[in-house]
């Protein structure tokens, strides 16, 4: 654990399986499953190992329920965030904006969910991307509904989900400046709207 205070004391917690949730969420956020140690976990949740296995059972459980956890959290905050719209296009570039909000305000569970998950435990990155995998694209799916193109419907929602998907990706290393403006650019020309 680095000098930076432990999660158990910078954020709100109602009990201690929640502490070890959060605290865990943290440590699995730098260094992922297999970097990450159960005596890690309880430095950063500020209780002993044995307390984590009451609670949890095994390292893999415990991983298990932050994936969830954190993508619940963000699914919510994202929605939130999107609000409501009229238009397609507004509704889409409020998406994207809310998935940047999210990386920007929560980086470490960005990190967990869109990278670190894939390096994890086979079965259970399986397991989260079968469940989970799809539901931000269904932002895109839902505005589609709501405000359908005037053409070419398919192929447009297919665009707009790839470009989502590789715009979240722009996040998980290193990219040119001026990509994610370029994203919002190539979403306006894909749907022709202003």
């Amino acid at each position: 654990m680095s000098d930076k205070q432990a999660a158990w004391q910078k954020y709100d917690w109602k009990d201690s399986k929640e502490r070890i949730l959060i605290g865990a969420t943290i440590a699995f956020s730098r260094k992922g499953f297999y970097g990450t140690s159960v005596r890690e976990i309880s430095q950063e949740a500020g209780l002993e190992q044995p307390s984590i296995y009451h609670h949890f059972g095994s390292k893999e459980n415990l991983y298990w329920k932050c994936l969830r956890a954190t993508h619940l959290f963000m699914i919510r905050a994202v929605r939130r965030r999107i609000g409501s719209h009229n238009s397609l296009g507004s509704e889409l570039r409020a998406t994207f904006r809310a998935v940047s909000w999210f990386h920007s305000e929560h980086p470490e569970f960005f990190r967990l969910l869109f990278v670190l998950v894939y390096s994890s435990p086979p079965e259970i990155a399986d397991r989260y991307t079968t469940m989970y995998g799809g539901d931000i694209f269904d932002f895109a799916r839902r505005a589609f509904k709501r405000n359908p193109p005037k053409d070419e419907y398919r192929e447009k929602l297919s665009l707009t989900v790839h470009t989502l998907y590789s715009f979240m990706l722009s996040y998980s290393g290193t990219v040119p400046r001026g990509i994610r403006l370029s994203y919002f650019q190539a979403l306006r020309q894909m749907l022709r709207i202003s």
